[in-house]
């Protein structure tokens, strides 16, 4: 990403909160849209990302039948994922391996976080495969089970050489049952309100972000919403997931547009807005201080001048 693009999304994502659009590295050609996308498509004429974002369902259930592969290639069900090593409550998640942006940056910072709350503290270390679960459901249906592995591997290896092996345990990654079949995906996204959409032209999805804490029965307690995630707010969660109680979201959502300055004139125009508007805030804040320089100056007497009698 260039520097006035990474400005941009910057800029975005304190201003509006982030939606992601995220593309492979190397802009590959666009693929065929999936075949079961249905009216959840994006296309180049609607890049506001209208309804892509989390609508908060607390207590709703996850549906525990849905079919999934693991990284390994083996058959699961979301439920046999959620009771693995007993009644732990879980962290879901919804990413892709070829995105660039939004994903890595809200799984890096989930690795950054999960060391923090590995150490004891009032008698209590929250640690995955141990305390608590994490569960990633990869939004690509076409996804391979290489590129999770190596997607999951990548973020094992951020964590702290004696967690990593508990840590793999307990952190799972999905894959769709069925190679191009997002049926069991969106099954989940749509029990915990979580609505993203294909971009064709781009061959992208564009998805928000969110950590959705889940009780141990698959009900969802909260939402906790950026990119960097404060223990104490990790430890609040967990620990509440734990005893099934509801709280209030934390954090928030992210909009974050990946800009392609070739797309269309569209995305030209936005970014001349957005620079227009930054350049005419440095200039007003700029005018404002000097005017109360002058002001200032205007009356205050200086040293040597003498009062009139």
């Amino acid at each position: 990403m260039r520097p006035n693009q990474a400005l941009i999304v910057a800029v975005l994502a304190t201003a509006l909160g982030s939606r992601s659009y995220a593309h492979p590295d190397g802009q590959p050609a666009p693929a065929d849209v999936p075949a079961d996308v249905g009216d959840k498509v994006l296309t180049s004429q609607a890049w506001k990302g209208e309804g892509v974002t989390v609508a908060e369902k607390l207590g709703a259930k996850v549906p525990l039948d849905a079919k999934f592969r693991t990284a390994d290639g083996k058959h699961v069900t979301l439920g046999q994922v959620l009771h693995v090593g007993g009644d732990l409550p879980t962290i879901l998640t919804f990413n892709y391996s070829d995105c660039p942006m939004l994903c890595s940056l809200q799984l890096n910072g989930l690795s950054a976080a999960l060391p923090k709350i590995a150490d004891k503290v009032d008698g209590v270390m929250l640690r995955p495969g141990a305390q608590f679960r994490i569960v990633t459901i990869d939004l690509e249906p076409n996804e391979t089970a290489d590129k999770i592995e190596k997607m999951r591997d990548k973020y094992i290896a951020l964590l702290p050489e004696n967690q990593r092996e508990s840590a793999k345990a307990g952190w799972t990654f999905l894959l769709a049952d069925l190679p191009n079949d997002q049926t069991q995906i969106r099954r989940v996204a749509e029990s915990v309100g979580f609505s993203y959409m294909y971009v064709p032209e781009r061959a992208e999805w564009a998805h928000p972000a969110a950590l959705i804490f889940l009780a141990s029965s698959g009900a969802v307690t909260r939402y906790v919403y950026g990119i960097e995630f404060a223990p104490a707010v990790m430890r609040e969660s967990l620990l509440k997931a734990g005893t099934a109680e509801p709280s209030t979201a934390v954090g928030f959502m992210n909009r974050c547009y990946h800009y392609d300055p070739d797309a269309n004139s569209h995305a030209h125009a936005g970014v001349l807005a957005l620079r227009i508007g930054a350049a005419s805030t440095i200039v007003l804040l700029l005018s404002g201080l000097g005017l109360a320089r002058f002001l200032r100056k205007q009356r205050k007497p200086e040293p040597n001048q003498v009062s009139e009698s």
